[in-house]
């Protein structure tokens, strides 16, 4: 299956694994995003009852938040990799689509005075929708929706066959063999399309308080997504630990606990640890060079 935030190359550059988080003050200092207001902090008595209710209150905030200032969101990804390898590249994404990249933040400004847009990605519109959807729409047909997000319209492809969130899929011999690589265990091919994809969509979209809330809802549909509460450089923070059935292998998004913005991705079997910088900017500022 394909592995959200993966690999991706810009303007001939290894760019390595893609997202957003909180704005950073500071070498190893997180803090809140200017410009994004901040809802009463979850009291110690949230986590208790429902494992997820950190999560709801979370987007019952997020979905009647304001959209922030600006027209675009500004990116610095910091990926360190198990092999020593360490990668800082930035990225631009602006409200009406247009995507940018460049390997410094002073390279920025001629890429967007010369309106050098990276390609669409497949599906980039599709995922963004979906967790637009997922905020306060249906969550069975937001969940249809950012599954099959990059889904061939060739029609001689079946679609892919929508799981129950956490369901863990009956094997035949012959496929508990081909998946001996899982433990003989099936896994379920929806959470794990709408775990991939909606990084994909907070890659994409999470300047957007809306984008944030459907992917958190998304998220706590899903029995195997743990949530905990915590906290990284004095803010207050909550990780979503993915584990099986949606993937065989640990990964983990951490978010800040009063924004929703990401702020750490682990992906073990791609050996790497990012930490996220966003802030809210102006397409006009960045071209001329003020931000």
């Amino acid at each position: 299956r394909r592995r959200a935030w993966r690999a991706t190359a810009g303007a001939g550059f290894a760019a390595g694994i893609a997202a957003v988080a909180v704005a950073t003050a500071g070498a190893g200092t997180h803090a809140t995003a200017p410009n994004l207001a901040v809802p009463p902090a979850a009291t110690s008595n949230s986590a208790t009852g429902t494992g997820n209710a950190p999560l709801v209150q979370l987007v019952g905030y997020l979905t009647t938040d304001q959209q922030p200032e600006g027209d675009a969101t500004l990116m610095l990804r910091d990926q360190v990799y198990t092999n020593g390898l360490k990668v800082d590249v930035w990225d631009l994404h602006a409200d009406n689509g247009d995507d940018y990249f460049a390997q410094t933040r002073d390279a920025l400004p001629a890429q967007v005075r010369g309106k050098h847009t990276l390609p669409d990605e497949a599906g980039q519109k599709q995922v963004v929708a979906a967790a637009e959807y997922a905020a306060k729409g249906d969550l069975n047909e937001a969940r249809t929706m950012m599954a099959r997000a990059y889904e061939s319209p060739n029609p001689r492809l079946s679609p892919l066959p929508i799981e129950p969130p956490g369901a863990t899929p009956s094997l035949s011999a012959a496929a508990k063999k081909k998946q001996e690589m899982y433990g003989g265990r099936g896994i379920n091919m929806t959470d794990g399309y709408v775990w991939e994809n909606s990084m994909d969509a907070l890659k994409y979209g999470a300047g957007s308080p809306t984008v944030r809330a459907g992917v958190l809802r998304l998220l706590g549909q899903m029995p195997e997504i743990k949530v905990e509460q915590g906290t990284l450089d004095g803010q207050p923070v909550l990780t979503l630990v993915a584990g099986y059935p949606a993937s065989s292998d640990a990964e983990s998004l951490t978010i800040n606990a009063n924004t929703g913005m990401p702020i750490k991705y682990i992906g073990e079997s791609v050996g790497v640890t990012v930490n996220y910088t966003v802030t809210r900017v102006t397409l006009a500022d960045v071209a001329s060079g003020k931000f």
